[in-house]
């Protein structure tokens, strides 16, 4: 085993060369016994960093360690030798290539390289060693035992590795021949290890958990621990059983290059769970994974001893905002901090500007964090949620429409969701008539009148995904007030009458009080968003709806629905022989009065207690029948009984059936079974009652061709010509063809139409 030299008298030689020549240059802050850990003296991160400094940093920290130097002495800064090449040893060091008058600076950082040892502890160890660093007149001997490389406390140095370069060589390559092999040496990571206090057994050992191999080489190196009073005495001596070798490194390094563990301040001991930011004197608990992975710049966890935590005043849990030396307070995140710039906004973001609310770093610690831009009042996070952060309390933000209508400024930070974990949730900002769906769901909600109402099924038969405001995670959804209520695509614009029935396709309009509407079951949406939807025009009186639940077909009429019992009741509501069926919800069939099942557009029907024959005229009413003569000439022959109450469900038309209709604003006169459409230019000709039909019982009607100004009557087979609203008779066939007849012919009719026409002179 390779020791030091003997600590009694090399251990003094470096404590008077320290008190008398040392002035620190790069002293984050003096070393404090307190934070002395015998288990932890260095992590595996700064003792194994190979590239810590370059050949001209190190001349540098040298140079300013040592500006002058006695006359008839070289210094560190002025020492140079030509230097030997070292083949690479597999698991050691790379191959070293030697060069003539070598610097101490060159030798330092290439070794340091080579081998994988911080430039940093090669320089405390030549220090702790033979205070190389500050010595202004060493001596060769200095030189030549230079980090105590084979020198043991028992006997003199081995003269083998006698000289600058191999001291430094041979010291780096034994601390990477420990790490190698760990259990080959008496001192080994991860477990307890007795360490004595001193050479002279009867000082006692003590037991030590060393955490890490940057640790377990040092001892293997120098197996010492300094006792109570070394550590009471930390740049002075202590007592007879006092050892000094890893006091002092662990002390310069701190002195030179701050914490030795500065590559980290989250520790905990192998004991406990919990995790600690240690800094300065102080320590605060980190309280959730979420902010242990925040403060990734500061270092993985390092484990310590229980004596080197209770070193800390405990202060409260680490929250999510850090203050430097400088007084900045920063809200921090994903290793970026951002500045606070009021104590309000501290306050928003859950900390405050008192010494409870923030966690006081150093400024090598504040400055791992990468800077980013001042905080904002809303914060955007990797998971697509939008917070307005306010006096603790994070709410969700549908959209920018929503943030905006809010008076929330524009812009927002984004970091992880994580950032605001902690603080509680409030109702989501948003706005009125907005579609929006659950984050990571296909759920959609319909929000009116701060109120939401679920979509049942699928969205897209509404249109909501293109029209999809925004989305909202469940949290945020459960605290908007349940109306218990599915969307079922009915709205009404507020202050408009009118309801409207959305689909992908469009929107269908039903206006107020058809088939006796009222906008009772209608959600309020406003304007813009309902004229996002493609008019698909409007439901009228005779139009056909069911609901997507039910099989019944109603048909509209002026005051009800009535549902149609047969399928020729459904083919006679059915312009070309196909049903035009809306469907629309349950809530509004449901909303609007039910009459009887309806009856057969331009059928004819009676009761079982009743003569009257009634024509059933459409959606209308229905048009009582004197006789036959009048529906055999419009092609309606056949009649049905039914119960009374049906055929009472219609009104009754104010005129009794005739020969005159009227089909879609166009006139119509029957005859020979079938109606015949009356000329604009010939109305005049027949000068007879029109009664309106109902557009489904027109198209139950036969046509046959226009009329012409010619009228036969069936029953004594005279020709007629119709002429200044009075019927002509024509004597012979000879003077009906001579008035054009044979061209255009007559319209065959019962005598009962001829006698409506007042009879003129002979044509």
């Amino acid at each position: 085993m390779k020791l030091r030299v003997p600590a009694a008298w090399i251990g003094a030689i470096a404590l008077v060369a320290s008190l008398i020549t040392f002035t620190p240059t790069q002293s984050a802050e003096a070393a404090d016994a307190a934070q002395f850990d015998p288990g932890n003296l260095i992590s595996d991160a700064n003792f194994f960093n190979g590239s810590a400094m370059t050949a001209g940093e190190v001349q540098s920290f040298i140079a300013g360690k040592l500006p002058s130097c006695r006359s008839g002495y070289t210094c560190l800064p002025s020492y140079t030798q030509n230097t030997p090449s070292m083949p690479a040893l597999a698991g050691r060091c790379a191959a070293y290539t030697g060069a003539g008058g070598e610097s101490a600076s060159a030798i330092i950082a290439k070794v340091g390289a080579a081998c994988g040892i911080s430039q940093k502890v090669l320089l405390v160890l030549l220090q702790k060693e033979q205070s190389l660093v500050t010595d202004t007149w060493p001596s060769a001997g200095q030189y030549a035992s230079a980090t105590g490389y084979s020198c043991p406390d028992t006997a003199a140095c081995d003269p083998a590795y006698a000289g600058f370069f191999f001291q430094v060589y041979h010291a780096a390559r034994q601390f990477k021949s420990y790490a190698a092999n760990p259990g080959n040496w008496n001192h080994q990571a991860g477990r307890v290890n007795y360490i004595r206090y001193d050479t002279e057994l009867s000082c006692g050992s003590s037991p030590v958990y060393i955490a890490n191999q940057a640790t377990a080489g040092l001892y293997n190196y120098t197996p010492y621990q300094p006792n109570a009073a070394a550590l009471a005495n930390l740049y002075g001596t202590g007592d007879s059983c006092s050892a000094y070798g890893n006091r002092n490194f662990w002390r310069i390094y701190s002195d030179w290059f701050g914490s030795p563990n500065s590559d980290t301040s989250l520790v905990k001991t192998s004991a406990s769970s919990t995790v600690y930011l240690v800094s300065g004197g102080a320590k605060y608990g980190v309280p959730s994974l979420e902010v242990l992975s925040a403060l990734a710049p500061l270092g993985a966890v390092g484990i310590v001893s229980q004596g080197y935590l209770d070193g800390f005043t405990t202060k409260h849990d680490v929250g999510r905002t850090l203050r430097g030396p400088d007084g900045s307070i920063y809200f921090f995140d994903a290793g970026i901090k951002l500045g606070i710039t009021s104590c309000q906004q501290a306050v928003d973001y859950g900390a405050s500007c008192a010494e409870d609310g923030y966690v006081q770093l150093t400024e090598g610690q504040i400055s791992a964090f990468r800077t980013g831009p001042n905080l904002l009042p809303v914060l955007g996070t990797t998971a697509g949620n939008r917070y307005y952060i306010k006096d603790g309390q994070k709410r969700e933000i549908l959209d920018d429409q929503s943030q905006a209508l809010a008076g929330i400024p524009a812009g927002f930070n984004v970091l992880t969701e994580g950032a605001v974990s902690a603080l509680p949730l409030g109702a989501p900002i948003t706005r009125d008539s907005v579609f929006f769906n659950e984050r990571g769901t296909n759920n959609f909600s319909f929000l009116t009148g701060s109120k939401r109402y679920g979509v049942p099924g699928q969205a897209s038969s509404f249109g909501i995904p293109a029209r999809n405001a925004g989305v909202l995670s469940w949290p945020s959804i459960a605290l908007i007030p349940n109306s218990g209520i599915l969307f079922e695509g009915t709205v009404a614009v507020p202050g408009k009458p009118e309801v409207h029935f959305l689909s992908a396709a469009g929107r269908q309009t039903w206006p107020a009080g058809v088939g006796g509407w009222t906008n009772g079951a209608a959600l309020p949406m406003s304007e813009a968003l309902v004229n996002t939807y493609t008019s698909l025009g409007s439901i009228s009186v005779g139009a056909l709806v069911k609901s997507a639940s039910n099989a019944t077909v109603y048909v509209v009429m002026p005051t009800e629905l009535k549902p149609i019992g047969s399928w020729a009741a459904l083919m006679a509501m059915s312009p070309g022989g196909t049903p035009n069926i809306l469907t629309v919800s349950e809530s509004v069939i449901a909303a609007l009065p039910k009459g009887i099942v309806a009856l057969t557009a331009g059928s004819l029907v009676r009761s079982p207690g009743d003569a009257t024959i009634w024509l059933i005229n459409g959606t209308m009413n229905r048009i009582p029948v004197s006789s036959f003569i009048m529906t055999n000439a419009a092609g309606i022959t056949a009649w049905e009984t039914f119960p009374q109450d049906r055929i009472d469900a219609y009104p009754i038309a104010p005129s009794v059936l005739g020969f005159g209709f009227v089909c879609d604003g166009r006139k119509y006169v029957s005859g020979s079974g079938s109606i015949h459409l009356v000329p604009a230019e010939q109305e005049s000709l027949y000068p007879i009652t029109y009664l309106e039909l109902d557009r489904f019982t027109c198209n139950q009607l036969p046509v046959g061709a226009p009329a012409t100004k010619f009228l036969r009557d069936a029953d004594s087979n005279t020709i007629y010509l119709l002429d200044g609203g009075m019927k002509r008779p024509i004597g012979s066939m000879w003077l009906f063809n001579h008035l054009g007849g044979d061209s255009i012919g007559y319209l065959n009719v019962p005598w009962h139409f001829v006698t409506l026409i007042p009879t003129g002179p002979d044509a």
